[in-house]
């Protein structure tokens, strides 16, 4: 497949929806979890709460991706060729319960169905316009983002490849006491995983790598430097990480930042993942240690030799190593300061004004006037050939308080004055603009209905005139089939005979041949099954006659393929072929 035939294939454009939509929806989250942190106080519950917005704004985009993508794969036995103005279009009546109701199905040019779920018409035309304006980019959309996400990637593969790297690296520390602490944490803190200690030039802070088989990293110059005290309480805070699982929970953040990188929103709430990791990682070191001063004098040390660490890894350092000092020391939290309030305000006031106007659109445009509708949707109605006389003979028609769209709608799609009024006097009065819609796009035309009533069959209902003319059922069809013998078939048999090839012709070479009276189903069977009259013929001139319906089937099904004997006639193709379409 192409790059072209890949930008155009209909999930693309429900990926590049689930984009664009992404932008609002994981602003709004963020604008929720800077709200919520304010009320809490606790370090754990503000990385739950972090946590979850982060999982909630991977799951959105995903969720509206496989919306659109199913209303895109929506099977539909046609696409209305008026799409801006079928869009307007509102189902005005519940579907038929039968197995093979047939809609028609309104499209933009990505292949969703704009319709609002009230039921009422979408606004008027400059949002269409706008729906329109942005499809058009969504090709070139989701190409930047595949790149970003390529880019990205290869900077994740770049990180992973310096946490090897470092794990290389690292040589088991020779001190026993420093191995005794260890197992000596590891039982407090109820860590049933294996941890090895290592000593390690490439690192300057200690540095958990991995979770199945976690490696604590520490540096040489921080075991010369900090007490054994300080020491402890840092290698508390690394088991912390261990016991929480961290590292496997920075594997699926950079995961989510990778695929969501283009949003400010996701950066932040992953950063305040980090921070809040790191004070509930401190919260446990000093509830192990019992000394939050020396705790916090042994970060201070770490201030001097910070270093950044690879993306994968999860280091002491992590954070704000002056806030993280001031908050064990008993500062403000950083997320209880003024401008943290500020910032968390304005998103709840941006949040609950968005869902307000959100509401009054919709309560607006569930009741539409036409008096309210901006002038310029009027005056595009010239551009679609809906003028003043077509508008006066619908209303006499009954048809008198139809939205703008709604007209279009119709017009575009060849439904004229005159087909709804001969509708009419066949019998169809008051069908909604949906069903005048479907029955002109499959070729229902008053004609083809007082075709099928000469041949008995009347009063049938919008979704069967339609089955019946997708299928090929013409009234010339049905009247070759009466003339053989097959009279009053329900539309079922009608559509299942035409739909399997079953013609008058092939019908006619079976009586040819003494196979007569035979059941729809038998005839069924038998073309389904590769017997023709000239397949009869041949297995006469070969001797075997006077077979039922079933040792036909059998021996066609068995192979057996009599030669045709010379001077045999044999059939043309026209003789042999699905006949075409009856004229009607």
């Amino acid at each position: 497949m192409s790059l072209r035939e890949l930008l155009g294939h209909p999930h693309t454009a429900a990926l590049g929806w689930a984009l664009m939509h992404s932008m609002w929806q994981l602003a709004l989250v963020a604008g929720l979890l800077a709200s919520v942190n304010v009320l809490l106080r606790s370090a754990q519950a503000r990385y739950l709460a972090a946590s979850g917005a982060l999982v909630l704004m991977i799951a959105m985009p995903v969720a509206t991706f496989l919306m659109v993508r199913e209303a895109v794969s929506a099977p539909a036995l046609a696409a209305l060729p008026a799409v801006r103005a079928a869009a307007f279009v509102a189902e005005e009546e519940s579907p038929a319960p039968e197995a093979w109701t047939i809609q028609a199905t309104a499209v933009s040019s990505t292949g969703t169905a704009p319709r609002r779920a009230g039921g009422g018409p979408m606004p008027p035309l400059a949002a269409l316009h706008l729906r329109e304006g942005l499809a058009a980019t969504l090709p070139a959309l989701v190409l930047l983002w595949a790149t970003g996400v390529g880019l990205l990637s290869v900077r994740v593969l770049g990180g992973w490849w310096v946490a090897q790297r470092l794990k290389r690296s690292g040589h088991p520390v020779s001190l026993d006491s420093w191995h005794d602490a260890a197992e000596r944490l590891c039982r407090r803190m109820r860590i049933r995983l294996p941890v090895r200690l290592c000593e390690s030039a490439l690192v300057d802070v200690p540095t958990v790598i991995g979770w199945l088989r976690p490696i604590v990293l520490l540096p040489a110059s921080t075991l010369v430097g900090l007490s054994p005290a300080q020491l402890e309480a840092l290698l508390a805070h690394e088991l912390a990480h261990v016991r929480r699982f961290d590292y496997l929970v920075n594997l699926a953040q950079t995961f989510g930042e990778t695929l969501l990188f283009y949003h400010p929103a996701v950066w932040w709430a992953s950063h305040r993942m980090r921070v809040e990791r790191e004070h509930c990682c401190d919260d446990v070191a000093v509830a192990v240690c019992g000394d939050a001063v020396g705790y916090a004098r042994a970060l201070a040390e770490l201030e001097e030799l910070r270093a950044v660490a690879p993306t994968l890894a999860v280091a002491a350092s992590g954070g704000s190593l002056g806030r993280r000092v001031a908050r064990l020391v008993g500062g403000p939290p950083p997320h209880l300061s003024r401008s943290s309030r500020w910032v968390a305000g304005l998103f709840a006031l941006a949040t609950l004004t968005a869902l307000g106007l959100s509401a009054g659109a919709y309560v607006e445009g569930a009741t539409p006037s036409r008096q309210t509708e901006p002038a310029a949707a009027r005056l595009v109605l010239a551009d679609y050939g809906v003028t003043k006389e077509y508008v006066r003979c619908l209303a006499e028609l009954g048809y008198d308080d139809l939205s703008e769209g709604k007209l279009i709608a119709l017009r575009s799609n060849g439904v004229s004055a005159a087909y709804v009024g001969e509708l009419k006097e066949l019998g169809y009065e008051r069908l909604s603009v949906s069903r005048l819609i479907m029955l002109r796009s499959h070729g229902v035309t008053p004609g083809y209905v007082e075709g099928l009533r000469e041949q008995g069959y009347e009063n049938l209902s919008p979704l069967s005139l339609v089955a019946l003319r997708s299928h090929g059922v013409t009234p010339g069809y049905i009247e070759g089939l009466k003339d053989l013998g097959y009279e009053g078939l329900s539309v079922r048999l009608l559509i299942g005979l035409r739909s399997q090839g079953v013609d008058p012709s092939f019908i006619e070479g079976l009586q040819d041949e003494c196979y007569e009276s035979l059941t729809p189903g038998e005839l069924v069977l038998l073309r389904q099954s590769g017997v023709t009259p000239h397949y009869v013929r041949r297995l006469k001139a070969s001797g075997y006659e006077d077979l039922t319906t079933a040792q036909l089937v059998a021996l066609r099904q068995s192979g057996v393929d009599p030669k045709e004997e010379e001077g045999e006639h044999k059939p043309c193709p026209e003789e042999e072929r699905h006949s075409g379409e009856e004229e009607q």
